[in-house]
């Protein structure tokens, strides 16, 4: 083993990963704290396609997202399966089922490579202690719960070409770019991919996104967000004191 990869490995967690001491987990919280958290973690890296936690089981523990996308879907008694949600850097993952020893509500699938912290269920109800642990729990709780209602409205009472710019708006990541085939947002918006195909096309041609070998990658994040709500970029207004010259 090469001195550079027992570096790394001895490396503390809270020193790899210094961008997850922003997270919501640990709002205000003093940094100390936060460090011998990080520190009492886990670290796994996995391929696309891993089940990180799986609906129906015991959760080992709290999942933190390092990097990568991991989607949350849950299946009903029929086998009918929603996408739920696409969690990303710094969100965390079965808190609520490690506090409360309840099997997982849904899965956790990485969507491509993803690399996540695990704080088992005993190190977490030990954090318990710490009465702002409690309080961002119960926020991120509340947050996600706004979060389905909204996208629950969005969903039963959008039209289609509007809730296609919720979707892009929900898959993009920090650089604006959906890896995600139109067929996937076909699934996720339980329509035909021709429709799909439509909707996004109408976007492409008013210059909101950009379509290339089959990504999307959105050009105009504000005129898509003013497109969701139903409205439309302002034209631009002449001048004071022009006139037309025809």
């Amino acid at each position: 083993m090469s001195a550079m990869w027992r570096g790394t490995r001895a490396m503390r967690l809270s020193l790899q990963f210094p961008q997850l001491a922003k997270a919501d987990l640990f709002e205000d919280m003093d940094p100390k704290d936060v460090s011998e958290f990080l520190d009492g973690c886990a670290l796994r890296t996995v391929p696309t396609g891993t089940v990180i936690l799986q609906q129906g089981t015991e959760v080992p523990g709290t999942v933190l997202i390092a990097h990568g996308c991991v989607e949350v879907t849950l299946m009903n008694a029929h086998g009918h399966v929603a996408i739920i949600h696409h969690a990303r850097e710094g969100e965390t993952l079965g808190e609520i089922e490690s506090i409360s020893r309840e099997p997982c509500l849904a899965s956790c699938t990485s969507v491509g490579p993803a690399t996540y912290l695990t704080c088992p269920v005993d190190q977490l109800v030990r954090h318990l202690s710490n009465p702002l642990i409690q309080r961002n729990i119960m926020r991120i709780t509340r947050a996600r719960l706004q979060r389905d209602n909204e996208r629950n409205y969005v969903d039963q009472n959008y039209p289609l070409d509007r809730r296609i710019c919720a979707y892009l708006l929900r898959l993009a990541d920090r650089n604006n770019r959906v890896s995600q085939s139109q067929g996937y947002i076909a699934k996720l918006a339980n329509c035909s991919r021709q429709s799909i195909n439509r909707a996004l096309a109408g976007l492409r041609d008013d210059g909101l996104i950009m379509i290339e070998k089959g990504k999307i990658r959105i050009l105009d994040r504000i005129g898509l967000e003013l497109r969701l709500a139903g409205q439309t970029a302002a034209a631009p207004q002449p001048e004071m004191g022009m006139t037309s010259t025809d």
